[in-house]
């Protein structure tokens, strides 16, 4: 259970706060977030309440993911999950906290933004912390350096974190997850306005994978029409041309191919910043995949949707 729950939140690569002091908004909270495509909450313990909007949400995600935050000890950590929490957040490294939740089989991820703290949640087993808060904390740049010392460490940055300087963490493999309560916007959640919160979830989502145009294929005959597509290409655009072992690129956006391939025209790549949480989200929304391809060092590559478009294959790949 703690592995598929980490994975899975890693998968989603968003947990929004849920914070509200009435816990009657907690459950159109969740499923306004649901609806905007993120399947995955940090219900916060900072008042008398929270409990009731944990249960609240907890019903409200039947099939998602809820859990825990702002907990400081294990007693709070056993009243959460006895109401179904799947993981607990804490603001800090507690061992205490942290060894009853392991003996519960439940992922805990704590606070942690110093050396001293990373290494002290090492010695525990665990290498996701949350860092917060991101923005105090020194940001990315912080997160690059711990990296070199810790590089089997990852972070789960909140606090701070907003749609202005979402992006470079969306696309820095350190990060396990954006936290944060920029996608439960408070002035929306205040009107009961749930159609903005699943906007901003939408937006926090797309942000999050990035996706953009990455090349598109031609299918050619023979190596040597390949071959010419590609100078040609060259020729008119001043790109520079590489061969693989099954095409020719005219700089980085067109690839001939040797012999023709997926699609009845080609294919076109469409480059997202994770492959794991672009094939989570676009299966999520009803997307099917036909064929995958990984390189010699077990990473996958590309990813091709089962259906055509205009004569198109399409697959995902990393941006570069």
């Amino acid at each position: 259970m703690s592995s598929s729950v980490l994975e899975s939140i890693e998968k989603i690569g968003l947990l929004p706060l849920v914070n509200v002091h009435d816990p009657s908004k907690a459950a159109p909270l969740t499923q306004a977030l649901s609806k905007g495509g993120i399947d995955a909450v940090e219900v916060t313990l900072r008042d008398a309440t929270a409990l009731d909007s944990l249960k609240s949400a907890r019903a409200a995600l039947p099939n998602g993911l809820v859990g825990a935050g702002t907990v400081h000890s294990a007693e709070d950590a056993a009243k959460a999950i006895d109401l179904g929490a799947d993981f607990i957040v804490a603001p800090g490294v507690c061992p205490k906290t942290i060894q009853f939740c392991q003996e519960k089989n439940v992922p805990i991820i704590p606070g942690a933004t110093t050396a001293t703290e990373i290494e002290l949640a090492r010695s525990l087993g665990l290498n996701v912390v949350k860092f917060f808060p991101a923005d105090l904390s020194g940001g990315l740049d912080i997160i690059k350096a711990l990296r070199g010392p810790f590089s089997d460490v990852r972070f789960v940055p909140t606090g701070g974190v907003n749609f202005d300087n979402m992006k470079p963490y969306a696309e820095n493999g350190a990060i396990f997850a954006i936290g944060g309560s920029f996608m439960t916007p408070a002035d929306s959640v205040a009107a009961c306005d749930w159609d903005a919160v699943s906007s901003a979830a939408a937006r926090a989502v797309e942000t999050l994978l990035g996706f953009q145009i990455g090349h598109v294929g031609i299918n050619c005959n023979t190596a040597e029409e390949a071959k010419s597509t590609a100078e040609e290409f060259a020729r008119i655009f001043n790109f520079g041309t590489r061969e693989i072992d099954i095409s020719f690129f005219g700089g980085s956006a067109v690839e001939a191919m040797k012999k023709p391939s997926f699609g009845a025209h080609g294919h076109i790549a469409i480059a997202c910043n994770s492959m794991k949480r672009a094939i989570y989200h676009l299966e999520r929304r009803g997307y099917k995949f036909r064929f995958f391809k990984n390189n010699d060092k077990g990473q996958m590559i590309a990813a091709y949707i089962e259906d055509e478009i205009g004569g198109f294959a399409i697959h995902l790949s990393i941006k570069r």
